[in-house]
């Protein structure tokens, strides 16, 4: 995992490569709702306070261990926080991935 939390693992979707990104997009209007500054959020969380509104601008995003923390602290599930991106390397074109209908995480 890079730093900026783009997955390394690149996946072939009909026969190119696209670098698999996690975005917090709901992080804001979870944090939000339940009522805790970007300060307290990072220091529940052990980041630094500008990483917050990095990830809630979307320009940075959680790697593995804070999306874990993140959805234990805030008691939901990953599609409540999280948004999966693939983004072409090339033209840099990006496309949301979305569950399945019925689809369960495991």
């Amino acid at each position: 995992m890079r730093r900026d939390g783009v997955d390394k693992t690149t996946l072939g979707y009909y026969g190119r490569i696209v670098n698999v990104e996690v975005r917090a997009v709901g992080l804001r209007i979870m944090r939000e709702r339940h009522q805790l500054t970007q300060r307290e959020l990072a220091r529940r969380l052990g980041v630094t306070q500008n990483y917050i509104p990095a990830l809630e601008a979307g320009t940075r995003n959680p790697g593995p261990k804070l999306r874990q923390a993140l959805m234990q602290l805030f008691q939901c599930d990953f599609e409540d926080l999280f948004q999966v991106v693939m983004v072409n390397p090339v033209d840099h074109k990006e496309q949301v991935l979305r569950p399945e209908a019925g689809a369960r995480a495991v």
